[in-house]
Formats: structure tokens, sequence, C-alpha cells
């Protein structure tokens, strides 16, 4: 086989971009492959935790749109506190310009770009990986990353797509330009707005941006069937006050392709999948880019290891990703289960013992685990129950 690229990366995302970036920074022929031209609108709220923000490395601050020092959480839009902090906790970005910015960086380090074209098909060789366009052309390459989104191709063509689809979540979201119009609380511009107990197994959001409000509704809908999404939407979108009857942008859906199971396959061969395409996202909150770009680079890293050392980068890749990503996920997936089971009660005790919200600031900053969250929810929790806690809230914040 004649190999027409070292490293073939599907989707153009930030998973995708940063796993490009790396591999042409450490030698290696890269093709970054998009299927939409470029740049194109992300349905995305577009908050990069500052986590992210230290793993990028480099200035955003040509694409950043806003600086948030604090949240602001409703339980059914009543009942408000507010946590808020010196430093930043997120930066809010429009992820057409976001992801063209990353893309661009790649670019700046040799990668190839074919944008607006789809691979159909993608096939493992005994010595290779094959990928098929649309069109009908073909690539061969030696190792493939799969990083196109929450219904990827490359997953497909593994099998590895069929893992658990009913853990599958819906986030439905539109950006509202800001005029005159709409009348926002001057001191909540720099606050994120977090609603939860209207939307089953989800939450609410509102995030202002430099010339838009982004606002969306996110859950893990199991039964899609029984319930409209659309509606959790509308209902939340009516109920901000600031925003005037009919008052609306464009409204666009998208998969939330959840984290289920701390030794669920991310690679498989020659194969790797990272972002959206592997189900690594956060189960609370419904955050993908941080997961996006590590994984991104763990996924590059695995290939330049294979090129050092002759490992399988997809024992290499499977294990780092298991250590550096699940590990912390199956804890935020243990928590995500008890908040969505007993909403109401993680709210008031949220509220009730303010450092759990500091506590959780500094897990999106990784300066703490959920790991170590969980067990200070579980401290607080004992104390406002009084030392007593149901067999049903064990259960749900039981690791099993």
């Amino acid at each position: 086989m004649i190999f027409d690229y070292d490293v073939i990366i599907v989707g153009a995302g930030p998973g995708g971009s940063t796993a490009a970036r790396f591999c042409a920074k450490a030698g290696l022929k890269t093709l970054l492959v998009e299927k939409e031209r470029l740049p194109r609108y992300k349905p995305c709220g577009g908050c990069l935790s500052i986590k992210t923000a230290h793993l990028l490395g480099f200035d955003l601050s040509p694409v950043i749109e806003n600086t948030i020092y604090g949240a602001k959480f409703t339980y059914c839009l009543k009942d408000p506190f507010f946590i808020q902090t010196k430093d930043p906790i997120a930066f809010l970005v429009m992820r057409d310009r976001f992801d063209q910015f990353l893309i661009n960086k790649a670019l700046e380090d040799g990668i190839e770009l074919l944008e607006g074209e789809r691979v159909t098909r993608v096939e493992e060789k005994p010595n290779g990986v094959e990928v098929e366009l649309a069109k009908g052309e073909k690539f061969y390459c030696r190792y493939l990353i799969g990083a196109d989104g929450a219904e990827s191709i490359v997953a497909k063509s593994l099998s590895l797509s069929s893992q658990k689809n009913d853990e599958n979540g819906i986030a439905i979201e539109c950006e509202i330009p800001f005029d005159l119009s709409i009348h926002f609380p001057q001191k909540e511009l720099q606050f994120v707005h977090l609603d939860f107990g209207r939307i089953p197994n989800g939450y609410g959001w509102v995030f202002p941006k430099k010339e838009w409000i982004s606002i969306g509704i996110g859950g893990m809908f199991r039964e899609t069937k029984k319930i409209n999404p659309r509606q959790y939407f509308n209902d939340f979108h009516k109920g901000l006050d600031y925003l005037p009857e009919g008052k609306t942008g464009k409204v666009m859906g998208h998969l939330l392709p959840s984290f289920y199971d701390e030794k669920q396959k991310v690679s498989h061969g020659k194969i790797l999948l990272v972002g959206d395409a592997a189900h690594l996202m956060d189960p609370l909150q419904g955050e993908g880019i941080y997961y996006a770009v590590r994984s991104g680079m763990l996924a590059a890293e695995a290939v330049m290891e294979w090129k050092r050392e002759g490992v399988a980068p997809s024992d290499f890749y499977q294990q780092t990703v298991y250590y550096d990503i699940c590990g912390n996920l199956k804890w935020a997936l243990t928590f995500s289960r008890f908040v969505f089971r007993f909403t109401k009660l993680a709210y008031r005790t949220l509220k009730r013992y303010p450092d759990l919200g500091e506590f959780y600031l500094q897990v999106l900053e990784g300066k703490e685990t959920y790991q170590g969250f969980v067990t200070k929810v579980k401290e607080r929790m004992k104390d406002l129950l009084r030392g007593r806690l149901s067999e049903k809230i064990k259960e749900a914040m039981s690791r099993t």
C-alpha cells in the first residue's frame, strides 16, 4: 500500500484541529478533512472553561466574546443565588470564529486542509486505513483519527457507534442579537445563568456574548417520543423576562453524546476516536470542548508514540484516555445521576453551602477533581439532612 498521509483526521472541530496540529508539529504528513465549507456555524453555547484555555496554551483574545467571573443559579427561574470570583472562570466564544482560529493555528504548523468534502466510508486494511469521500476519491493513511462529532461516520464504520445510544441527550439553542429591545441586567453581563428544575435530566442556560445572547436547554432525554424538547426550550425562552415576546433567533438542535462508562471503547486497530465521536463529554454539564481538545492531544501523542517506539497507537490511546479522562468523568456521571434524580435537594444543598460552588469552580479550572467534589457534597448533604441519607440518595450517589 502506498500511503498518501501518515495521519488523516476527519472533522475540523476543536478535537480534530488540535490532533492535526500536534501531528504536524511532530513531522507527520497530516490531512484534516472537514465536510463543511469554513468557517461554518456550529450550534453550541461556546463556553470555554479556564482549564480549556490553559490546555490550548496560546492567546485566545482575538476570538473571546466575553470573560465570565461568576454564575447565576435559579430553580425554575426562581430562588436565585450567585457565585462570583475575582478571577475569570470561563470565556465565551462563537464557535465559527473559534474553530477557524484553531484551524489556522494547525495550518501554520503545516497540516493540509480539505474542506467541503464528506467522508462516507473508512476501512481498516492490513497495513493502514482507506478513506473514501462522497465523490469517490480515496486516500490511504497509516492511522486515522475520527473527530467527526456525535453522529460520527468513523465510529459507525467501526461499529463503535452502537454504544448505548439511549444515553445520548439533546441540546437546543439559539443566538439572539443584543439590541435596545433587550433589557438584559447589566450586573449579570459577566455571569453565566444556569437554571435547574424545568428540564428533565438537564438544565437551561444563558450565555451573554459581545453582540449575541446564547440561550439553550440540554438534557439526557431518554424517552424522546414521550416528550417535546422544543417545548421545553420555548417555555424556558418565554420565562426570561428581559426578552420581548417573539424575540428569537434561528433555533437549532444537536445530539449530546454523553460519557457513559469508564471502559467505553475509543479506539480500534489503526483508528482512534476523539471528542464527541468518542462520547467524551461531561454528563453533568454537557461540556465537550475541553475533552475534545484533550483527547485530540492524546490521540496525536499515541500516533507519535508509534513513530518513536513502534507502540500500537490504539492500545496506548485507550489506556491514556482511561487514566487521563475517564477516571474523572465516571465521578461526573455519578454526580449527574444524583442531581437529575434529586434536583431540588441538590439545588438546596448548593445554595445552602457556598463553599460547594467555589469548590466546583475549582473543578472547572482543573485544580480539583469530580471525586473530591462528590465527597464534599455528601458531607454537606449529611449536615443538611441531619446525618440521615435515605437509601435512594445513597444509591444515586453510589459509584456503581
